[in-house]
């Protein structure tokens, strides 16, 4: 998890697409927290948990 956190740091205020086991969701990546990402898309925030992201693009 340390990794991904990681690389996710060194994304943060880029554009991202996301895919979790339920949806894909895309958005610019605002913050990395312990256990969660946080991006902004349009004029929503999305939480999305470490552990339900199985794939990302940008």
């Amino acid at each position: 998890m340390q990794l991904l956190r990681t690389f996710l740091n060194s994304l943060k205020g880029s554009t991202l697409e996301v895919t979790t086991e339920y949806s894909r969701v895309s958005g610019k990546l605002i913050e990395v927290k312990t256990d969660y990402i946080k991006l902004k898309s349009n004029s929503n925030l999305l939480y999305i948990p470490l552990g339900s992201i199985q794939n990302i693009a940008y």
